[in-house]
Protein backbone atom coordinates (compact mmCIF):
# COMPACT_ATOMS: atom_id res chain seq x y z
CA UNK A 1 0.00 0.00 0.00
CA UNK A 2 1.52 3.32 -1.71
CA UNK A 3 0.98 6.27 1.34
CA UNK A 4 -0.08 9.10 -0.67
CA UNK A 5 -0.89 12.63 0.38
CA UNK A 6 -2.72 15.04 -1.61
CA UNK A 7 -2.45 18.97 -0.15
CA UNK A 8 -4.96 20.98 -1.31
CA UNK A 9 -6.01 24.12 -0.20
CA UNK A 10 -10.22 24.84 -0.14
CA UNK A 11 -12.24 27.61 0.93
CA UNK A 12 -15.09 26.17 3.35
CA UNK A 13 -18.21 27.83 4.11
CA UNK A 14 -20.70 26.43 6.60
CA UNK A 15 -21.16 22.78 7.72
CA UNK A 16 -22.21 21.49 3.80
CA UNK A 17 -19.05 23.05 2.88
CA UNK A 18 -16.58 21.55 5.27
CA UNK A 19 -17.94 17.99 4.03
CA UNK A 20 -17.98 18.81 0.76
CA UNK A 21 -13.82 18.78 0.95
CA UNK A 22 -14.08 14.86 1.65
CA UNK A 23 -16.11 14.03 -1.55
CA UNK A 24 -14.39 16.10 -3.67
CA UNK A 25 -10.90 14.54 -2.66
CA UNK A 26 -12.70 10.79 -2.45
CA UNK A 27 -14.15 11.54 -5.91
CA UNK A 28 -10.23 12.81 -7.10
CA UNK A 29 -8.50 10.01 -5.39
CA UNK A 30 -11.02 7.63 -7.03
CA UNK A 31 -10.94 9.16 -10.20
CA UNK A 32 -6.99 8.91 -10.31
CA UNK A 33 -6.87 4.94 -9.16
CA UNK A 34 -4.59 6.46 -5.96
CA UNK A 35 -3.98 3.89 -3.61
CA UNK A 36 -3.95 5.96 -0.52
CA UNK A 37 -3.78 5.83 3.09
CA UNK A 38 -4.13 9.74 4.47
CA UNK A 39 -5.09 12.64 2.79
CA UNK A 40 -3.68 16.01 3.85
CA UNK A 41 -6.21 18.83 3.80
CA UNK A 42 -4.93 22.51 4.27
CA UNK A 43 -7.97 24.79 4.87
CA UNK A 44 -8.20 28.38 4.17
CA UNK A 45 -6.53 30.00 7.02
CA UNK A 46 -3.26 27.76 7.33
CA UNK A 47 -6.07 24.67 9.21
CA UNK A 48 -4.65 21.32 8.51
CA UNK A 49 -6.59 17.98 8.89
CA UNK A 50 -5.20 14.37 8.19
CA UNK A 51 -7.94 12.04 7.17
CA UNK A 52 -7.66 8.07 6.31
CA UNK A 53 -8.60 7.68 3.22
CA UNK A 54 -10.96 4.69 4.01
CA UNK A 55 -12.62 7.56 5.82
CA UNK A 56 -13.57 9.17 2.48
CA UNK A 57 -16.31 7.09 1.87
CA UNK A 58 -17.86 7.36 5.32
CA UNK A 59 -18.17 10.96 5.12
CA UNK A 60 -19.58 11.34 2.05
CA UNK A 61 -22.19 8.78 3.13
CA UNK A 62 -22.70 11.14 5.87
CA UNK A 63 -23.24 14.27 3.34
CA UNK A 64 -25.40 12.49 1.26
CA UNK A 65 -27.76 11.52 3.91
CA UNK A 66 -27.69 15.05 5.80
CA UNK A 67 -27.18 17.75 3.11
CA UNK A 68 -30.57 16.51 1.05
CA UNK A 69 -32.04 16.80 4.38
CA UNK A 70 -31.24 20.27 4.71
CA UNK A 71 -31.71 20.92 1.35
CA UNK A 72 -35.20 19.65 2.05
CA UNK A 73 -35.89 22.29 5.15
CA UNK A 74 -34.63 25.23 3.26
CA UNK A 75 -36.80 24.63 0.49
CA UNK A 76 -39.93 24.11 2.82
CA UNK A 77 -38.98 27.09 4.83
CA UNK A 78 -38.96 29.55 1.19
CA UNK A 79 -41.91 28.07 0.44
CA UNK A 80 -43.56 28.93 3.44
CA UNK A 81 -42.42 32.32 3.79
CA UNK A 82 -42.42 33.05 -0.32
CA UNK A 83 -38.73 33.47 -0.29
CA UNK A 84 -36.89 33.57 -3.13
CA UNK A 85 -40.02 31.90 -4.77
CA UNK A 86 -43.85 31.69 -4.87
CA UNK A 87 -45.01 31.03 -1.64
CA UNK A 88 -47.04 27.89 -0.65
CA UNK A 89 -47.89 26.16 2.26
CA UNK A 90 -49.02 23.18 0.00
CA UNK A 91 -45.37 22.72 -1.05
CA UNK A 92 -43.76 23.90 2.04
CA UNK A 93 -46.00 20.69 3.82
CA UNK A 94 -44.99 18.31 1.47
CA UNK A 95 -40.70 19.39 1.79
CA UNK A 96 -41.59 19.05 5.26
CA UNK A 97 -43.06 15.94 5.30
CA UNK A 98 -40.25 14.25 3.44
CA UNK A 99 -37.66 15.27 6.00
CA UNK A 100 -39.80 14.89 8.49
CA UNK A 101 -40.50 10.65 7.37
CA UNK A 102 -36.17 10.85 7.60
CA UNK A 103 -36.48 11.43 11.17
CA UNK A 104 -35.91 15.53 11.35
CA UNK A 105 -37.63 16.31 14.93
CA UNK A 106 -37.87 20.04 13.55
CA UNK A 107 -39.67 19.21 10.14
CA UNK A 108 -41.92 16.80 12.04
CA UNK A 109 -42.49 19.50 14.71
CA UNK A 110 -43.41 22.16 11.89
CA UNK A 111 -45.39 19.86 9.63
CA UNK A 112 -47.28 18.57 12.94
CA UNK A 113 -48.18 22.39 13.56
CA UNK A 114 -49.03 23.05 9.87
CA UNK A 115 -51.57 20.07 10.09
CA UNK A 116 -53.01 21.08 13.18
CA UNK A 117 -53.94 24.88 11.94
CA UNK A 118 -54.99 23.40 8.39
CA UNK A 119 -52.26 25.32 6.34
CA UNK A 120 -50.80 23.08 3.34
CA UNK A 121 -53.58 21.01 3.82
CA UNK A 122 -56.62 19.89 5.09
CA UNK A 123 -57.12 20.41 9.11
CA UNK A 124 -55.88 16.67 10.37
CA UNK A 125 -55.91 16.78 14.11
CA UNK A 126 -54.44 12.79 14.38
CA UNK A 127 -51.73 13.75 11.76
CA UNK A 128 -50.91 16.52 13.77
CA UNK A 129 -50.62 14.49 17.06
CA UNK A 130 -48.64 11.94 15.05
CA UNK A 131 -46.23 14.55 14.03
CA UNK A 132 -45.61 16.57 17.07
CA UNK A 133 -45.73 13.89 19.23
CA UNK A 134 -42.82 12.29 17.78
CA UNK A 135 -40.90 15.63 17.02
CA UNK A 136 -41.54 15.87 21.01
CA UNK A 137 -40.62 12.51 22.25
CA UNK A 138 -37.06 14.03 20.16
CA UNK A 139 -36.86 16.99 22.33
CA UNK A 140 -38.48 19.11 19.53
CA UNK A 141 -41.73 20.63 21.26
CA UNK A 142 -43.42 23.86 22.47
CA UNK A 143 -45.78 24.56 25.18
CA UNK A 144 -48.49 24.85 22.48
CA UNK A 145 -47.67 21.18 20.87
CA UNK A 146 -47.12 19.93 24.32
CA UNK A 147 -51.15 20.96 24.99
CA UNK A 148 -52.31 19.66 21.85
CA UNK A 149 -50.14 15.83 22.94
CA UNK A 150 -52.26 16.31 26.07
CA UNK A 151 -55.34 16.96 24.51
CA UNK A 152 -54.73 14.09 22.71
CA UNK A 153 -54.05 11.27 25.12
CA UNK A 154 -57.45 13.01 27.20
CA UNK A 155 -59.86 12.67 24.54
CA UNK A 156 -58.69 9.50 22.88
CA UNK A 157 -58.21 11.71 19.45
CA UNK A 158 -55.84 9.94 17.25
CA UNK A 159 -54.52 7.70 19.88
CA UNK A 160 -56.15 5.45 22.31
CA UNK A 161 -57.03 7.03 25.87
CA UNK A 162 -54.19 7.65 28.58
CA UNK A 163 -55.25 9.75 31.39
CA UNK A 164 -51.63 9.16 32.82
CA UNK A 165 -50.03 10.77 29.58
CA UNK A 166 -52.31 13.02 29.20
CA UNK A 167 -51.27 14.43 32.81
CA UNK A 168 -47.79 14.38 32.11
CA UNK A 169 -48.14 16.50 28.89
CA UNK A 170 -50.52 19.28 30.48
CA UNK A 171 -48.48 19.62 32.85
CA UNK A 172 -45.18 20.24 30.99
CA UNK A 173 -47.18 22.53 28.84
CA UNK A 174 -48.65 24.01 32.41
CA UNK A 175 -44.77 24.27 33.64
CA UNK A 176 -44.28 26.67 30.40
CA UNK A 177 -47.08 28.94 30.91
CA UNK A 178 -49.74 27.43 28.66
CA UNK A 179 -53.03 29.01 30.15
CA UNK A 180 -55.34 26.47 28.23
CA UNK A 181 -53.09 23.24 29.49
CA UNK A 182 -53.58 24.94 32.51
CA UNK A 183 -56.96 25.41 33.14
CA UNK A 184 -57.34 21.63 31.18
CA UNK A 185 -54.84 19.90 34.19
CA UNK A 186 -56.82 22.16 36.67
CA UNK A 187 -60.12 20.52 35.69
CA UNK A 188 -58.61 16.99 35.70
CA UNK A 189 -57.88 17.45 39.57
CA UNK A 190 -60.52 19.22 39.98
CA UNK A 191 -63.06 16.20 38.99
CA UNK A 192 -60.00 13.66 39.54
CA UNK A 193 -60.41 12.57 35.92
CA UNK A 194 -57.53 10.31 35.87
CA UNK A 195 -55.94 11.93 38.89
CA UNK A 196 -56.67 11.94 42.51
CA UNK A 197 -58.77 14.40 42.79
CA UNK A 198 -57.54 17.24 44.47
CA UNK A 199 -59.85 20.57 44.00
CA UNK A 200 -56.92 22.85 45.85
CA UNK A 201 -54.80 22.02 43.08
CA UNK A 202 -56.81 22.98 40.78
CA UNK A 203 -57.97 25.78 42.08
CA UNK A 204 -54.04 26.80 41.33
CA UNK A 205 -54.12 25.59 38.48
CA UNK A 206 -57.26 27.73 37.29
CA UNK A 207 -56.19 30.74 39.05
CA UNK A 208 -52.31 30.31 36.99
CA UNK A 209 -54.54 30.04 33.72
CA UNK A 210 -56.71 32.68 35.08
CA UNK A 211 -54.14 35.30 35.79
CA UNK A 212 -52.61 34.46 32.27
CA UNK A 213 -56.13 35.61 30.68
CA UNK A 214 -58.27 32.73 30.01
CA UNK A 215 -61.87 33.76 29.94
CA UNK A 216 -63.34 29.67 30.96
CA UNK A 217 -60.44 29.88 33.86
CA UNK A 218 -61.69 33.01 35.40
CA UNK A 219 -65.42 32.05 34.96
CA UNK A 220 -64.37 28.37 36.78
CA UNK A 221 -62.23 30.71 39.50
CA UNK A 222 -65.43 33.04 39.92
CA UNK A 223 -67.32 29.67 40.53
CA UNK A 224 -64.80 28.14 42.97
CA UNK A 225 -64.67 31.23 44.93
CA UNK A 226 -68.67 31.66 44.93
CA UNK A 227 -69.17 27.70 46.46
CA UNK A 228 -65.56 27.94 48.46
CA UNK A 229 -64.77 24.12 46.76
CA UNK A 230 -60.85 24.34 46.05
CA UNK A 231 -60.06 27.54 48.36
CA UNK A 232 -60.51 27.99 52.19
CA UNK A 233 -64.00 29.81 52.35
CA UNK A 234 -66.37 31.40 49.86
CA UNK A 235 -65.72 35.06 48.61
CA UNK A 236 -68.72 36.18 47.25
CA UNK A 237 -66.56 39.68 45.98
CA UNK A 238 -64.01 37.84 44.72
CA UNK A 239 -66.60 35.18 43.03
CA UNK A 240 -67.94 38.65 41.00
CA UNK A 241 -64.50 39.93 40.18
CA UNK A 242 -63.28 36.83 38.40
CA UNK A 243 -66.62 36.39 36.47
CA UNK A 244 -66.75 40.16 35.63
CA UNK A 245 -63.85 39.62 33.81
CA UNK A 246 -64.68 36.60 31.99
CA UNK A 247 -67.74 38.41 31.53
CA UNK A 248 -65.68 40.98 29.81
CA UNK A 249 -63.90 38.92 27.94
CA UNK A 250 -67.02 37.33 25.67
CA UNK A 251 -67.79 34.06 28.31
CA UNK A 252 -71.46 33.27 28.19
CA UNK A 253 -71.75 31.71 31.21
CA UNK A 254 -69.85 34.45 32.77
CA UNK A 255 -72.34 37.16 31.97
CA UNK A 256 -75.05 35.32 33.37
CA UNK A 257 -73.59 34.37 36.81
CA UNK A 258 -72.43 37.77 37.31
CA UNK A 259 -75.73 39.13 36.50
CA UNK A 260 -77.34 37.09 39.10
CA UNK A 261 -74.41 37.86 41.71
CA UNK A 262 -75.70 41.86 41.22
CA UNK A 263 -79.21 40.49 42.03
CA UNK A 264 -78.35 39.31 45.36
CA UNK A 265 -75.26 41.32 46.49
CA UNK A 266 -75.57 44.45 48.62
CA UNK A 267 -74.38 48.17 47.29
CA UNK A 268 -71.16 48.36 48.74
CA UNK A 269 -70.21 44.61 47.98
CA UNK A 270 -70.59 45.45 44.85
CA UNK A 271 -68.80 48.41 44.72
CA UNK A 272 -65.93 46.76 46.30
CA UNK A 273 -65.93 43.74 44.26
CA UNK A 274 -66.52 45.97 40.81
CA UNK A 275 -62.69 48.09 42.20
CA UNK A 276 -61.17 44.59 43.16
CA UNK A 277 -62.11 43.30 39.52
CA UNK A 278 -59.91 46.40 37.99
CA UNK A 279 -56.72 45.19 40.36
CA UNK A 280 -57.10 41.89 38.97
CA UNK A 281 -57.47 43.37 35.16
CA UNK A 282 -53.85 45.68 35.52
CA UNK A 283 -52.52 42.24 36.91
CA UNK A 284 -53.65 40.09 33.67
CA UNK A 285 -50.89 39.05 31.59
CA UNK A 286 -51.52 40.65 27.82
Amino acid sequence: MITEFINTKVAVTGVAGLFSVPYKLFSFIKNKKINCLKVLITLKGGLKIVLPCGLLAIFVGIVFAAEPLQLLKERAKNHYWGIGTDQSYSKALQLYLQAARQGDPEAQYISGGMYFKGLGAKKDLPMAFKLLHEAAKSGRSSPESQQIIGQAFLLGSGVPKNYDKARHWYALAAENGNKEAQNELGFMYFTGNGVEQDAAKGADLFLQAAHNGLAIAQYNVGIMYYTGNGFQATDIEKAYAWLNLAAANGHQPAMAARNYLESIMAVKELAAAQNLTDELARKIAP
